[in-house]
């Protein structure tokens, strides 16, 4: 009779791990389609303006806001690749540390282009 193969104590701990990751994939994700969707609304607005003749001027910001939103989902899917092995490796090691730079950079991206964004809206 076979013994069953030894259980790791950090299943759990894993396994949560891989769950933020999986987070993090999605937030990247949502925050590149906004990107794009804004870019493309802006690629909208600009054809609109020339079909309508006196139309309201708009603000050209929208395809930069756009670009920049593309950038930091790119940004945060990278970090959330970097951070899922580095708490893995530091679940085995037993010597695991929460991180709080990458949680305030990440906040401070996304108020700096969400601002951006806010700015864009009301000068448009």
């Amino acid at each position: 009779m076979e013994s069953p193969p030894p259980k790791s104590q950090h299943i759990s701990d894993h396994l949560a791990n891989e769950r933020t990751a999986l987070a993090w994939i999605r937030t990247a994700i949502a925050v590149m389609t906004l990107g794009v969707a804004i870019n493309r609304f802006s690629l909208f607005l600009l054809e609109f303006h020339q079909v309508v003749p006196g139309g309201r001027a708009m603000n050209r910001h929208a395809e930069t806001v756009g670009i920049g939103l593309v950038v930091l989902g790119i940004v945060l899917m990278c970090g959330g690749a970097w951070h899922y092995l580095r708490v893995a490796k530091a679940i085995d090691r037993e010597d695991f540390r929460p991180g709080r730079s990458a949680i305030l950079l990440t906040a401070a991206a996304v108020l700096a282009i969400g601002g951006s964004a806010l700015v864009w809206l009301f000068a448009a």
